[in-house]
């Protein structure tokens, strides 16, 4: 007989169980009928037809000749009550230590099973994991199971998109949650209000709205509290604006250790809604890493970067930095109105490709252009460019005219580089 670890049951080699007499502290040890009492059959069904899941799984059911229940260090058996098949897949119900499902192979030997601290080797196959596609991102942005994150410079516009989206989720129906680490409740109040967002409808909490035992704690011990929050009133997508005053640390810590963004994206999986957290780049990098590290780019699955677009007004271009499991994500261009009291009082959202192609195609009505002659005119509409605007365009406009050209739309013009590398237009007979 095998003898590999439970309070006092034992699995043979040839898939048997048997129990033996219970020790004090065992948690059994006062059942005079604790044999009897392991053989009980399961339970009845409810009256809706369901088997009790805490006593029957269907799967270790399946698999009973893998599975083991944990707390080595017992006796090998004496007199031992075999357990009546396949009832023992119950017992792990009763038995009141920690327990271990050992989910393998049905035709795997218990012989194999070891221990390492007193635990037994477990594992699971790829077969045990869901495989169904990932649900459609909300409102075309945002993933609906997870946590997504927004970066931008300072002044950009992640507050506006912020609201917006706030409207966007009331709209959805849902009740959006906003921890604002930065504590300027009256910009989200007048910029939700402004957009025609019902106040009532945001959840609002700053730090100091924490107890005190929270005050000056980092997002994740926050975290429980906010979920805890969001259970009582409904809440169903949390906005953390922003990483940096949530995380309580100092901008260097945020790059320098890596283990900061999981351990925050962590606590935002435990909330079980999804997130929205605002961060930015490094100062005068405005297309660099959140916070000069690549570490964040990789804790989340799905990443936006913004920066501001050509054109009189304020425009932002949000692009997918990252998106796993995605395929083609487009870009966002959203374009913000302000009233006379310079009030946010609209915003207009268009698909950025659609809206850099019909730019594309208006200017080569007049004849072909290098993609730096392109580059040129819009940087000259824009109000104080960042450095390496130009270069940003450029590549941007490199993207889309490649694959204009692919969808037949322009066509190249001569030269090997540069500037004697021009696009026209294809002509509607010329298109494939």
């Amino acid at each position: 007989m095998l003898h590999i670890a439970s309070p006092f049951v034992h699995f043979t080699t040839d898939g048997a169980m048997t129990a033996t007499a219970p020790r004090p502290g065992d948690g059994l040890a006062d059942d005079p009928q604790w044999g009897e009492w392991l053989n009980a059959p399961p339970p009845e069904p409810d009256d809706d037809g369901a088997a009790d899941p805490d006593y029957w799984d269907p799967q270790l059911v399946r698999r009973r000749r893998t599975v083991a229940f944990a707390v080595a260090d017992s006796e090998p058996a004496t007199d031992p009550v075999p357990l009546r098949e396949p009832y023992f897949d119950g017992i792990r119900h009763h038995l009141a230590e920690p327990y271990q499902d050992v989910r393998a192979d049905p035709n795997f030997e218990p012989a194999e099973l070891t221990a390492v601290g007193g635990q037994l080797v477990s594992w699971r196959t790829l077969a045990d994991v869901p495989d169904d596609p990932p649900s459609p991102l909300r409102f075309g942005m945002l993933e609906p199971d997870g946590p997504t994150l927004l970066y931008a410079a300072p002044g950009v516009g992640k507050g506006c998109t912020g609201a917006y989206l706030c409207v966007e989720a009331q709209e959805a129906g849902l009740l959006p949650l906003v921890y604002d680490a930065e504590r300027r409740p009256r910009e989200w109040a007048r910029r939700v209000s402004g957009l025609g967002g019902d106040r009532s409808r945001v959840i609002y909490i700053e730090p100091g709205d924490l107890p005190p035992s929270l005050a000056g704690r980092a997002f994740w011990d926050v975290a429980p509290y906010l979920a805890t929050i969001a259970k009582q009133a409904g809440a169903n997508l949390i906005m953390v604006d922003s990483i940096l005053p949530a995380t309580g640390l100092a901008e260097d810590r945020l790059k320098s250790d890596p283990s900061v963004p999981f351990r925050y994206v962590a606590a935002l999986d435990a909330l079980g809604i999804p997130s929205l957290s605002f961060g930015h780049p490094p100062k005068g990098q405005p297309e660099g890493e959140p916070f000069g590290s690549f570490a964040w780019l990789a804790a989340f699955r799905l990443t936006w970067l913004g920066t501001k677009a050509e054109g009189e007004g304020h425009h932002v271009r949000w692009r997918p930095r990252k998106r796993n499991e995605r395929g083609h994500i487009p870009g966002v261009l959203l374009t913000f109105a302000y009233g006379d009291d310079n009030r946010l009082c609209g915003v207009e959202r268009e698909d950025d490709e659609q809206s850099t192609r019909d730019a594309i195609l208006a200017a080569l009505v007049s004849g072909p252009r290098s993609v730096a002659d392109l580059a040129e005119e819009i940087t000259e509409q824009m109000e104080d460019a960042a450095p390496g605007e130009g270069d940003r365009i450029r590549e941007r406009l490199s993207r889309a005219l490649r694959r204009m050209a692919r969808e037949g739309w322009v066509e190249r013009i001569g030269g090997a580089g540069g500037r004697n590398v021009r696009w026209g237009l294809r002509l509607r007979d010329d298109r494939p």
